[in-house]
């Protein structure tokens, strides 16, 4: 028992911020949030859709009872109903989807590092624009440039007569 040595593995703070980056970087990763978006959003938007597909079916079926039977029994909470289920739908919707859009920019505020980790951040889009930028002050750089040739020119023509 004497003889077994003890391995010893230095603990740093490096490993602990290594593994917290990794987890911010994945966490805060576009293919991350956008499926969670997509998810969370998805499942809204089909509850809403199956709501609206009910209230069709039961606004034609009361619209049939009244149109078509005689003696039709037909109450119009058999479209009522649906449409609640239609409009509580659509509120969850709205309300989730304006969660999660907070939540993003959240995220982007607070846990992001880099403007390239940020969703939506469109790398053609900022070169564009810095091009766009650079264009811009080329082109500042090149009308002086012309108006400082007119005026030697114009100096030379003057020592000339």
């Amino acid at each position: 028992m004497k003889n077994m040595q003890k391995i010893k593995l230095p603990i740093t703070d490096n490993i602990a911020t290594e593994q917290v980056n990794e987890f911010r970087k994945f966490i805060t990763s576009p293919a991350i949030i956008q499926l969670s978006i997509g998810v969370i959003v998805g499942g809204s938007l089909t509850d809403l859709i199956k709501s609206v597909i009910s209230f069709a079916s039961n606004l034609f079926y009361y619209l049939s009872l009244l149109l078509f039977s005689k003696n039709h029994s037909a109450k119009i909470n058999l479209v009522l109903d649906p449409l609640r289920s239609v409009f509580e739908n659509f509120l969850t919707l709205c309300t989730i989807a304006a969660c999660v859009f907070f939540f993003v920019k959240l995220v982007n505020k607070f846990l992001i590092k880099e403007a390239s980790e940020t969703l939506g951040y469109n790398a053609q889009l900022e070169e564009t624009k810095k091009l766009i930028k650079t264009q811009h002050e080329t082109n500042e750089l090149l009308k002086k440039s012309v108006n400082l040739q007119e005026k030697l020119l114009n100096q030379t023509e003057e020592k000339k007569d």
